[in-house]
């Protein structure tokens, strides 16, 4: 047993010789390189092109495997220090600064798939085991917590009455809000989406639409279509027209539409995550309009105004419309240089801009662009980035945009 917590103490030093020395170096001093070249000796594995920035901390780093690609941002924490614990990242996971993954207790393991996003100061727990599927997008102040303090004894200190640790299982393709809570014992099908702030305290099935405290489905993903469908007789929103009253239109159809009003702020954090994580000024997302001939920015941080002013942007022309016209990756160093349709780029100031098309089902449904105030030079990586970023847009929420097409209805 004493060689055993010797040999423990051991690692532990050379782990904190090695994070002391590079742990702390910003990338302007070789940070990135250097925690690059040495983290591989106290990780129990690393991948390939992995980016850790300045002040991520790990605990039992030898029991910790990051994948390809990995990006942890800064003041990370990585807590595997309990015994037969282990903390396993695919490829391509990004975790935002501040976010917290720790054990917090013995036989633990917690997974992340490939592809998967944790937002800025979330936190994942154990005791329970946690499984999280691939292509995630988990977004800010999120708690995902797989125990829970029993209390059934009223005579017994709660903190003496233990713990459940029964675990967490969350499919691929979810999608939770802005500071969702998910408790010990708790299943969420594949491709589901849970509105901000809502709190799941029950297995959901896949592909639900779920809100609230405590969280319930109120509709299915499979079933959206049936919904465009009815919602097609009438003029979406972008094209600024209010339809009648509709007096044949039940309390049930409404209900529905109240329900779907959070997923706006749902997009509204996972743009923040990524404006964040790429470094940019701007991030937005363009619709097309019901006839197919505008865009209609849907959700955006940076360019307000565009959605204040009701710009529309012809397919074909400007930044936005021409990349829907192609359709392809295009990245403008000097935004002089080119037209430019909507008058709110002129006005904010924007240098460059990188932009891809949204797809969905095969088909261009809009237009996803960042920009940057100051004359910069998008990476092939960086573009790579992106492009991936709005694949998942595309696939993970574009049946839930069309929704908020929905016209407004007056009482009655």
């Amino acid at each position: 047993m004493n060689q055993q917590s010797s040999q423990r103490k051991l690692i532990r030093l050379r782990e904190l010789i090695i994070t002391t020395i590079v742990g702390s170096l910003p990338k302007i001093a070789m940070g990135t390189a250097a925690r690059r070249k040495l983290y591989p000796l106290i990780l129990r594995h690393m991948g390939k092109k992995v980016f850790i920035q300045e002040g991520v901390e790990f605990l039992s780093a030898e029991k910790i495997e990051l994948g390809n690609e990995v990006y942890l941002f800064r003041n990370v924490k990585l807590n595997a220090w309990n015994d037969n614990c282990k903390i396993l990242l695919g490829d391509r996971v990004a975790i935002d600064r501040g976010a917290d993954i720790s054990c917090a207790g013995d036989n633990c393991t917690i997974e992340l798939g490939e592809g998967t996003f944790v937002g800025p100061y979330s936190c994942i727990a154990g005791p329970g085991n946690v499984k999280i599927g691939k292509d995630c997008m988990i977004a800010a102040h999120s708690g995902i917590v797989a125990n829970n303090h029993i209390f059934a004894d009223p005579l017994q200190r709660i903190r003496d009455q233990g713990v459940t640790k029964k675990g967490i299982e969350i499919g691929d393709d979810c999608w939770l809000g802005y500071g969702v809570k998910v408790l010990d014992g708790v299943t969420i099908g594949k491709g589901s989406v849970i509105g901000a702030g809502a709190v799941v305290t029950k297995d959901l099935p896949p592909y639900s639409i779920a809100v609230g405290i405590p969280a319930r489905a109120v509709d299915s993903r499979l079933q959206i279509q049936e919904k465009v469908a009815y919602q097609q007789q009438y003029n979406p929103i972008a094209q600024g027209d209010r339809v009648p009253a509709n007096p044949s239109r039940d309390r049930t159809a409404r209900k529905n539409e109240l329900a779907h009003r959070p997923l706006e702020n749902l997009l509204q954090a996972t743009l923040e995550c990524i404006r964040h994580i790429l470094e940019v000024d701007t991030v937005a997302v363009l619709l097309q309009t019901e006839n197919g001939e505008q865009l209609a920015v849907h959700a955006t941080l940076g360019l307000e105004e565009e959605i204040e002013t009701g710009v529309r942007i012809p397919i074909g022309q400007g930044f936005a419309g021409k990349i829907a016209a192609q359709p392809e990756l295009t990245i403008v160093d000097d935004l002089s240089t080119i037209e430019v349709y909507s008058p709110v780029l002129r006005q904010k100031g924007l240098h460059s801009m990188l932009g891809v098309p949204l797809f969905a089902s095969n088909r261009v449904i809009g237009v996803f662009h960042i920009g940057s105030l100051h004359p910069r030079h998008f990476t092939n990586k960086e573009a790579q980035t992106v492009r991936y970023v709005a694949d998942r847009i595309g696939e993970a929420i574009e049946p839930v945009l069309r929704l908020w097409q929905m016209p407004d209805y007056v009482n009655g």
